[in-house]
């Protein structure tokens, strides 16, 4: 089962015609069967399933997705601006501004999901979780952070991007049977905006970790398995599981 997480970022690569990080590859095979991640397991579908057959739950997680995303943004902002090679420091500024884009996205899905919380999207003023960044916004100077702090960042964002395109691909089927028939298209047109973002995002982060890698494997793989059980502890206390280890659950 510890495959299936790098088989899904690898094959969402290949869909984008991504081929030939090997060492990125196998960073992320090896950091997966060490620290088998819960996302990938059954159980976790099953249950992810269960909780959003509940109106309530699933338009909960749609508004905590909104705010995940904007704190993203905002994150993703500070470390562009902290970063000394100007092509890497503009591939984080370009994914900041998507993230806040996205944080605006899943609240349009729940607006069009939940037609009847529109009024309560406005007055609770849940536009503002997106930060707002924009094509031509930049990010204050700041100074530089250490090369390995940024490669740790960006192996953190990387994951952080496998995890919430696999949690994508759990929501597809089951927000229509939240949504209201007329409005499953343009549903579907921004569900499929958000797995296409997320697999750039995953496509770019990986490249880096790849030419990081050819120059330092050991320490790439160190911490991609590091970062990996993190995630893990993490995601097993979202969906209110405790006290257990990832290798629990078969």
């Amino acid at each position: 089962m510890s495959e299936i997480v790098a088989d899904t970022a690898l094959d969402a690569l290949r869909g984008f015609g991504i081929e030939g990080l090997d060492e990125y590859g196998r960073g992320l095979r090896a950091a997966c069967s060490a620290a088998p991640p819960p996302f990938g397991r059954a159980w976790y579908g099953e249950r992810y399933r269960t909780f959003a057959s509940d109106a309530s739950w699933f338009a909960n997680s749609l508004v905590a997705n909104a705010a995940k995303e904007g704190e993203g943004a905002t994150k993703l902002w500070s470390l562009a601006s902290r970063i000394r090679d100007s092509k890497t420091a503009d591939l984080v500024r370009r994914h900041a501004i998507d993230e806040s884009r996205h944080a605006r996205f899943y609240l349009s899905l729940l607006q069009l999901s939940f037609p009847e919380t529109a009024d309560d999207i406005d007055d609770q003023n849940l536009w503002s979780l997106s930060p707002g960044y924009g094509a031509h916004d930049r990010p204050p100077g700041s100074d530089p952070a250490p090369d390995e702090q940024v490669l740790d960042e960006l192996i953190q964002m990387n994951i952080g991007e496998v995890r919430t395109l696999i949690h994508q691909l759990l929501m597809a089927p089951v927000i229509v049977l939240h949504c209201p028939e007329e409005r499953r298209r343009r549903v579907d047109n921004l569900v499929r905006g958000l797995g296409r973002d997320e697999r750039l995002h995953i496509g770019y982060t990986a490249r880096l970790i790849e030419d990081a890698a050819e120059q330092n494997p050991k320490l790439v793989r160190a911490l991609m398995e590091r970062r990996l059980r993190e995630f893990n502890e993490l995601t097993l206390t979202d969906v209110g599981v405790r006290d257990v280890g990832a290798n629990s659950f078969d």
